[in-house]
């Protein structure tokens, strides 16, 4: 599989970094272009990988495209591009297919929006349920982004609460981390030490989860003994609307 990406900021970084990761792709094998090609050659040394001048020059090389670019330079990068009945996979927030299927022509497209943890083979990946591909097409994209993320098919009226679950969240996850950090560190454990506990230790209830599928209750009530140390800290949560104020920093967002 030759990769392709038009546009080389974060998030198409992320992505390769989590293909390299887990070694599912060649670097050899992948195309990337920008804005300033200098630049570009600079980022793309880091990683081993091509750059090319343009759009167009990526689309030639590739048999799947990733679109990174930033939403408003939608029209003006796609507009006059012939994508060759490639795979275009977009990553550009708050396009979806409705809309991006109209400037990107004759391509298969799928409209997705990743996460962060990507870059480390541990990503989410929504894939807006609308899509031109055929059954072979969607194959390939699979079997390019599997390794690297959890594929989630959503429909298109609920990607932006999909995204704010999956992309927002990640930043009050890190304040709890490193708010249990500091705990740690208040009560004696070196910071290194206590961002490892709490780190692992979030990364396995989430494994748990998925390995499991136990209602998050049930799995918070086998922690709990009657008289134990963590119904204690519950209670201490629930003292301060905990969920509640999870909820709301949800709201925050989807108003």
């Amino acid at each position: 599989m030759k990769l392709g990406m038009i546009g080389f900021g974060n998030m198409a970084q992320a992505i390769l970094r989590g293909l390299l990761v887990k070694q599912n792709i060649d670097p050899k094998e992948v195309y990337v272009c920008a804005a300033h090609y200098k630049k570009l050659c600079q980022r793309a040394e880091t990683f081993n990988v091509n750059p090319c001048h343009d759009a167009q020059e990526v689309i030639e090389k590739s048999d799947m495209i990733i679109l990174a670019i930033k939403p408003y330079q939608i029209e003006d990068v796609c507009g006059n591009l012939s994508f060759q009945n490639k795979i275009v996979v977009s990553v550009v927030a708050g396009k979806p297919y409705e809309v991006l299927s109209k400037i990107c022509t004759n391509c298969a497209l799928l409209c997705t929006i990743p996460n962060t943890p990507i870059a480390v083979g541990e990503g989410i990946l929504l894939v807006e349920e609308q899509t031109n591909c055929t059954p072979q097409q969607y194959e390939q994209f699979r079997q390019v982004f599997e390794p690297i993320a959890l594929i989630e098919k959503i429909d298109a009226d609920h990607m932006d609460i999909a995204m704010i679950l999956s992309s927002c969240a990640p930043a009050f996850t890190a304040m709890y981390l490193e708010a249990l950090g500091d705990a740690g560190v208040k009560y004696g454990l070196k910071r290194e030490e206590a961002y490892a506990l709490a780190s692992k230790m979030i990364e396995g209830v989430g494994a748990l989860y998925l390995s499991e599928k136990q209602h998050p209750g049930v799995m918070k009530d086998a922690v709990c003994s009657p008289k134990g140390s963590t119904i204690k800290g519950v209670c201490a949560l629930e003292k301060g609307a905990f969920r509640h104020t999870v909820i709301s920093a949800v709201d925050a967002i989807e108003k």
